[in-house]
């Protein structure tokens, strides 16, 4: 029995749930990396792949495809906005001073659109250009858990407390997920906007770690973050490779 439009983008909120909840739980592998220098290097990686998932997966395609639609181009590039403007405006109303407690604000708020991206890519799209943006998400999902529980326990807060945070964020990811699944069952046509929005805030959820890093002079893995880059188009290239010869 086919599974609905609703149905899949659950599935594609559950994937984004447990690989967060992957990295949330697996902290205590890390337990002894105490120090916010020492654990920020791991999202370097995840920045990487969330840049190459908004750039070949979902924004790029969207607007190569209204090239030839003016309307088409401003709904997607107003989505690209929408997806911006709601990370930086709740950062902002956050007002969170720590460098901290902004990477955990940051990761925490990013999750909502980002499960939306899960959801509606796999509700709305075809299976190839599903699947790469469920394993680049997921791939960086499992680094954002347990970053993020890693913030939150230096922070001060106790080890079980933390993982519920980390939790808690995977759960934001479905949330959102489930708010696609809902948006795609009642118009079709919101996949395009739901997809624009998402990439737009994983690359202000970027631009924001890239200038607080700047701010605190450390250091970004140039190697990290450019395997991230490369990830999703190496996937891409993957999959259709496996269909053409599967022929």
């Amino acid at each position: 029995m086919a599974l609905s439009t609703f149905e899949l983008a659950m599935i594609g909120g559950l994937v984004s749930l447990l690989s967060t909840s992957l990295g949330a739980i697996g902290f205590g592998y890390f337990q002894r990396l105490t120090s916010i220098s020492k654990i920020r290097w791991s999202i370097d990686f995840a920045l990487g792949i969330m840049l190459s998932a908004s750039a070949f997966s979902l924004i790029g395609p969207e607007l190569i495809n209204s090239l030839h639609d003016g309307h088409k181009m401003i709904l997607t590039l107003f989505a690209l906005g929408v997806g911006m403007l709601f990370v930086s405006l709740t950062q902002k109303v956050g007002n969170i001073s720590s460098s901290r407690g902004l990477l955990v604000w940051t990761l925490l708020l990013h999750n909502f659109p980002e499960g939306m991206g899960a959801g509606a890519s796999l509700a709305g799209l075809p299976g190839v250009q599903a699947l790469p943006i469920q394993i680049a998400i997921s791939i960086q999902n499992v680094a954002e858990g347990f970053l993020m529980v890693l913030c939150i326990q230096s922070m001060g807060v106790r080890p079980s407390l933390a993982i519920l945070g980390g939790l808690a964020s995977g759960f934001v990811e479905f949330c959102g997920a489930v708010v696609a699944g809902y948006s795609l069952s009642s118009n079709e046509a919101a996949l395009p906007l739901l997809l624009a929005a998402a990439g737009g805030a994983m690359v202000m959820s970027v631009v924001m770690e890239l200038k607080e890093a700047l701010d605190k002079g450390r250091v970004i893995s140039k190697v990290q973050m450019l395997i991230g880059l490369g990830s999703v188009p190496l996937l891409n290239s993957l999959l259709a490779f496996v269909m053409f010869t599967g022929s």
